[in-house]
């Protein structure tokens, strides 16, 4: 079955997490790319995308980090991976705000599912204090009460910004069901 909100137990104005998927919302997607590529990044920064980077194993490990704290319902640890300014871009919603507006999603989404999800990085790179990492979600929401398990395959593109703590954060999450090939 499909994900979509029509299939979903959620709020009405909150929806569930990040890396669940319901349809695509193209102009969500704009905003953060043109302030990406119009802030750019400090002179001199160069773009290193090379796996075996440091700097990319550490953008490389927020990604799969975030999955794993979803897999382990931790909501602490999920919520440790966000800025406080991030912004979700959930599909066919309105973006959310804030990491205290991040918390209710995660708290609806572990209230109703174990979250089995399968996390794969497809590309990741690094600029001076800005980041993106590009890969693909798949595996199952089980239900904690009756209900079908929910498949999830979507593709995902998360922007990170370093803070003044040296750590990556997640600054932007967008997400969209893959096509069918």
């Amino acid at each position: 079955m499909a994900l979509s909100p029509a299939n979903l137990p959620l709020h009405a104005d909150r929806g569930l997490g990040p890396l669940t998927g319901f349809g695509w919302h193209l102009p969500s997607l704009w905003l953060p790319l043109l302030l990406l590529f119009v802030c750019g990044v400090p002179a001199g920064a160069q773009e290193v995308c090379e796996p075996s980077a440091g700097q990319v194993r550490e953008v490389r490990a927020v990604a799969t980090g975030i999955v794993d704290a979803d897999n382990d319902q931790d909501l602490a640890r999920v919520l440790d991976h966000y800025a406080e300014d991030a912004v979700l871009m959930p599909p066919g919603e309105a973006p959310v705000m804030g990491k205290e507006e991040i918390r209710p999603r995660y708290e609806t989404l572990f209230s109703s599912f174990a979250p089995r999800i399968e996390n794969h990085v497809e590309e990741a790179c690094v600029s001076g204090p800005l980041a993106f990492v590009r890969g693909r979600t798949g595996g199952t929401l089980l239900p904690k009460g009756p209900g079908e398990p929910r498949t999830l395959d979507d593709a995902y593109l998360m922007l990170l910004r370093r803070g003044e703590d040296g750590a990556w954060r997640i600054s932007h999450l967008m997400w969209h069901p893959r096509a069918r090939e």
